[in-house]
């Protein structure tokens, strides 16, 4: 790669001048400019990106922390598509982005520390949202810009984007509801995540608003994935009543829903109802085909790019005339198979 120094070389004339021209300076000779740029292009220029980074104090670029446990949930199809969108706001402002993975044998503030204290990017981006998340106040310590990938209770005010579950949930136990299902079923995931809990306090409050008691054994909590799916499917299908619907917050859990269903001779819509929330590409080829509230990840993504490119224009320690940007994205109702019409004559209003 050519540098400054084999620019100037070539052209002979002074790196100040050449390093002024690239740039734009008012006090180059327009054909100087000229004659600099068109070397520049022709013999592969390639700026020093460290140097300009220390000379500039920024870099540019906007790191996203991913964890890789098994468990986590966001390794995956939604989260690929919520990257693109991200890339792509992102580019509208020059800006580059990094991917820093965060192992489940790290301590907890590992990837982020690195990040932040060798000033590795400008901004941050963090995902897998937890309840009560620690890196939300270390961050705002440190005065870093960023944005969450979901909400949490940590934090106050500060920016992020999340999708509806609130209205996901709700729009489900309506609609099963209006099936005539009152003994509605909740499959979750084990773990912190918030909106885990976001879902688990909507679904009660969703029954209670229609005068239905949320009985605890209706909710079975697993591991992530299939086999989780699966022991959480069997847990409902042994209860006495069971659930006539279950509603699932992961995509695998579903498909191992699904297996646990069929190896019983039972069929989804036809024997029992199930809803989706949020699935991802994984569900699609189900049959019968899976009943859900989706979301457009990459216009997600999108809107965490618009939300960090603020944080980063105003300054994590600047006065804020408005506050941080914080979005909930819609969910959209996505008819399938996999619910159906039933008599309730067992049903008494709490």
């Amino acid at each position: 790669m050519t540098g400054i120094r084999d620019l100037a070389r070539h052209l002979d004339i002074s790196i100040g001048t050449v390093s002024r021209a690239l740039n734009d300076k008012g006090d180059v000779n327009p054909l100087t400019r000229v004659r600099v740029r068109e070397a520049a292009a022709k013999l592969g220029y390639s700026p020093n990106q460290s140097g300009r980074s220390l000379r500039r104090g920024r870099t540019d670029l906007v790191g996203v922390i991913i964890p890789t446990g098994s468990d986590s949930v966001v390794i995956n199809a939604v989260f690929l598509s919520v990257l693109d969108g991200l890339r792509r706001k992102l580019s509208e402002r020059r800006l580059d982005l990094a991917i820093f993975l965060h192992g489940p044998d790290e301590e907890l503030f590992g990837s982020l520390r690195r990040l932040t204290e060798r000033g590795l990017v400008d901004g941050v981006i963090i995902a897998n949202t937890q309840h009560i998340d620690p890196r939300i106040d270390y961050l705002i310590e440190e005065q870093k810009p960023f944005v969450a990938f979901g909400r949490s209770l940590s934090g106050g005010a500060h920016p992020w984007v999340d999708p509806d579950f609130e209205a996901a949930v709700e729009g489900a136990v309506e609609h099963l509801v209006e099936l005539g299902h009152r003994r509605i079923g909740l499959m979750l995931p084990l773990g912190e995540t918030h909106f885990y809990h976001l879902i688990l306090e909507s679904w009660r409050n969703a029954l209670g608003r229609r005068g239905i008691e949320a009985d605890s054994s209706w909710v079975q909590r697993r591991p992530a994935g299939e086999f989780g799916g699966y022991d959480a499917g069997e847990a409902l299908m042994a209860l006495s009543p069971r659930p006539t619907a279950i509603l699932v917050a992961e995509a695998l859990q579903t498909i191992g829903l699904y297996r646990k269903l069929g190896e019983g001779g039972r069929l989804p819509g036809r024997d029992v109802s199930i809803i989706g929330v949020f699935p991802e590409a994984r569900v699609r080829s189900l049959s019968p085909g899976l009943t859900s509230f989706v979301t457009d990840w990459t216009a997600t993504g999108a809107r965490l790019g618009e939300a960090l490119i603020g944080a980063l224009a105003s300054g994590a320690s600047a006065p804020q005339k408005v506050g941080p940007m914080q979005v909930i994205v819609p969910a959209t109702f996505q008819a399938g198979e996999s619910v159906h019409r039933i008599e309730s004559p067992d049903f008494r209003p709490s």
